[in-house]
Formats: C-alpha cells, structure tokens, sequence
C-alpha cells in the first residue's frame, strides 16, 4: 500500500516537474500575472530543528479565483499534493511534513504552483536547512552554561569575602559571635520555607533554561520539564510547612481544651487558677508541656494570671486560643465561680474543635469530586491530543476576522500536533495550581494549604503527558 502511493507520488512527481520546466521556460513567476505566492513557513533560507516542519505557503489572486485543484506542492522534487495530510484551500497550502516522508539532513526545496480559473499560472520556490542537531537560540539565555555557572560562582564568592570581611570586622568591634546572635535573633521561618527556596528555585531556573537551549536533540517539552522542577523546588518547602503549621495549630488547640478542664477540675478543688498552672506544668507531658512549664515560671515570679495566660497562647497563633485564653484570663481577673466558666468554655472548646473535625470529614467528598473533574478534563484534552494526528493540524482560522475593526483578516495558522500537546501540557499545569489553591482556601479559609494538591496535581499532570505524548 505505502509502496504503490509513494510509486504514484513519484509518477506524478514527474509528469508536474514538465509542467513547471515549461512555466519556468515561458518565464511565468509568482510575480508575473494576477497570482503572487508567498512562503510562510520555513521561510526562505532559514534553518528548522526538525525533520518534520509544517511548509505553508499563502497565495492571492487578483484577477480571478483560485483553482484549488490546480496547486500543486513539492519537496525536494517530490510533489506530496496527493498526501493525506496536505490541506489546500483558497488561501493557502499547508503540509506538516509526515513520519513517512521524513526529511533528510541539508538543503530542502520546496516549489508551490498555483492555477486560478483564468487558466493563469504562477509557480514559486524556495530553500531552507534542515539541521537537527543545532542547538536552540533564545534571546534571554545567551550564556553557555559553563560560563553562567562561573559567574554564579563568582558572585558568590564576592558575597562570601564581603560578608566574611564584615563578620571579621564586628568579631574584633563588637566581640560579635553567631551564638550570641541567633540566641536573641532567631532565625525567621520564612525565610527557609519562602526566600531560601525562591532564590534557589530561581538560580536553577536559569541554569537549566540555559542547558536546555544550548543542548540539541533534547524534547520540545524540556522548557515546560524545567518550569515543573522549578515549581517544586520553590514552592514544596513552603507546602510541607504550611501543612505542618496547620497540624500544629490542631493539636495546639485540642491540647489547650483538656488544658481548660483539667484546669476547672484543679480550680473546683480548691486551687486559685494561678496555682492550677503552677501545678499542671508540672504533669503535663504533650505540646503544651513547654508553654506551661513558661507560663508557670512567670506566676512564680509574681506576674499577673491574665497576662501569663495571654502570653503563653500568643507564640500558638491559633485565633480559638487567644479567644478562649483571653476569656479565662478575664474571668480570673473579675473573680466569682471561675471553676464554672473555665469548665463552660473548655467544653464549648471542644465542641467547636469536634465541629471542625466534623466539617474537614464531610469536605473529603467535595475535595474527591474536585480531583475527579481535574481528571475528566484531563482525559478529555488527551482524547484530542490523540486524534490529532489524524486530521494532521488543528485549524482555529474558524475564528475568522478582525473582531475590532469588522475586516476580514489573514487566516490564521494551523497548531501542529506537537505544538497543540504542549500547550494543553502548559494549561494543565496553570489548572493544577489553581485547582489546589481553591482547594486550600475551600477547606481551611487559606489558599496556601492547597499547594500540596497543587503540586500532586503538577507531578500526575507531567507524569500522565511523559508515558502519554513523550
């Protein structure tokens, strides 16, 4: 079968390749008569990376119609017109060179001959290279990549002397050591979740981007690999404490409510709540072991109840804490059966905390349908990435003319298939971010909390497209 078409391409190769010597001896051109030819793609003596460009040419006539059973399309000499996946219309011819009919390395020719309906002729041809094995340009990464790497270090080697230098400096000012420093400086957690990440995440970003377009054969979808890498190195430090801190919050808070009991039961014993702190640091073994045993030096040292109370819930940063402390610490202030309204607002306490388990527990189904539309759409962009190769192009110049000034403008081009995967590739990653943001601020009131979705959504995404449309 693929013997007998590319015999018949050939034998119609041939008998054409007559027709165009005699409209090259009669000096018929696209610049003589009504018919002008003009190449899209590859343009004249560029170079293309691929075997199988798409060759596009655009025509117009300004004396009659176009034939289109009259275009014809060579490549090297062979006329592919008869190839499935050429589409010709009024306008233009478009051919995404086929897996069968490969191009080879070096010079390319391509000739397009165009009829219209008053028997007028016109034929135009022109030349590109086909190297696969030169490296990708981009305007931004120009370095190569030793070169960006020798910098970087450079720089940091000048930052490194300077801040030495000046350490130096304070060591024999100041007598400055990083013990002493950090004991009443500590080290902010923001920045090792959030700039440490985003200054390495970013320092890669530039390095790989640099080795991908100084790098040939490497897969048209390596950018996309990188900015994938890129979100994971920046934003997974910042996921992973973000969850943490959530836990933290939940167990700081259930801990706090048996606190309140516990302390209602030492208070109707006949404690004052002062001496209930004193006594429960004491035995307590859980997260609040540390707040307490604080809590009940300062009560030691004669500090107010209500503002050692305050105090020890502030470094929680739970809002239901503070509340409920604040509550503890008035009623203690005012005096009167404090036994009754500590009891009465550790069991509200643990009922909100019950509340919220019970909420986050219903949530799960929501969160499992929003995964499965995530995956629906997905299966959906795959079922047209997989029947693109069979109408060889998607066209969009369906969307027609210039809506703001109501002409019709020039078709636009068609998306390849490569080009159409990748896209949908790159919409799916913008989906997952956004998907798992909405996830975390729809079930804890933060969009932060969603970015561990956010980022298994980014890893099922690049994992599906690799063993899919590698």
């Amino acid at each position: 079968m693929i013997a007998t078409r590319l015999a018949s391409i050939t034998l119609a190769g041939l008998v054409t390749l007559v027709i165009v010597a005699s409209i090259t001896h009669a000096g018929s051109t696209s610049l003589a008569g009504p018919i002008v030819i003009t190449p899209i793609s590859p343009t004249p003596n560029s170079t293309v990376y691929t075997l199988q460009p798409v060759i596009k040419a655009a025509y117009t006539d300004s004396g009659s119609a176009i034939d289109q059973g009259g275009v014809l399309l060579f490549v090297n000499g062979l006329n592919v017109t008869a190839v499935e996946n050429v589409t010709i219309t009024a306008t233009d011819v478009t051919y995404p060179v086929s897996s069968l009919l490969k191009l080879k390395e070096g010079n390319a020719s391509v000739t397009v001959i165009v009829s219209d309906l008053s028997h007028h002729r016109a034929s135009f041809s022109w030349n590109f290279t086909v190297n696969t094995t030169a490296t990708l340009t981009s305007p931004i990464f120009t370095l190569p990549t030793h070169s960006l790497v020798l910098y970087l270090g450079l720089g940091g080697l000048i930052a490194g002397a300077g801040t030495g230098s000046y350490v130096l400096y304070l060591r024999r000012t100041h007598h400055f050591t990083f013990a002493r420093y950090f004991a009443t400086h500590p080290v902010q957690n923001r920045y090792v979740v959030v700039y440490a990440p985003a200054v390495a995440a970013f320092i890669f970003l530039l390095s790989a981007l640099d080795f991908v377009y100084n790098t040939p054969r490497l897969p048209s979808r390596s950018p996309d690999y990188v900015i994938v890498i890129t979100l994971f190195i920046g934003l997974v430090p910042l996921a992973v404490d973000s969850r943490r801190k959530m836990r933290r919050l939940r167990t700081f808070e259930r801990a706090f409510a048996q606190f309140l009991f516990e302390s209602a039961d030492a208070i109707r014993g006949g404690l004052d709540p002062a001496k209930a702190v004193v006594e429960l640091a004491k035995t307590h073994t859980d997260i609040l072991q540390k707040p307490l045993r604080a809590a009940a030096d300062g009560i030691r040292v004669g500090r107010p109840f209500d503002q050692v109370i305050r105090e020890m819930a502030a470094p929680m940063k739970s809002k239901l804490i503070s509340r409920y402390a604040g509550l503890i610490a008035d009623a203690a202030t005012i005096g009167g059966e404090t036994s009754i309204v500590v009891h009465r607002a550790a069991k509200d306490m643990d009922d909100f905390i019950k509340i919220e388990i019970e909420r986050s527990n219903l949530l799960t189904l929501p969160v499992a349908v929003v995964y499965i539309a995530f995956a629906v759409l997905m299966a959906v962009l795959f079922a047209l990435l997989s029947i693109a190769p069979s109408i060889g192009t998607i066209n969009i110049s369906i969307l027609g003319g210039n809506v703001l000034n109501g002409a019709a403008s020039a078709p636009l081009p068609r998306l390849s298939s490569a080009l159409l995967g990748e896209r949908f590739f790159e919409l799916m990653l913008i989906n997952s971010l956004g998907t798992g943001a909405i996830i975390g601020a729809f079930t804890e009131g933060k969009a932060r909390y969603g970015l561990v979705h956010s980022l298994a959504l980014v890893a099922a995404t690049t994992v599906a497209f690799a063993i899919l449309f590698p």
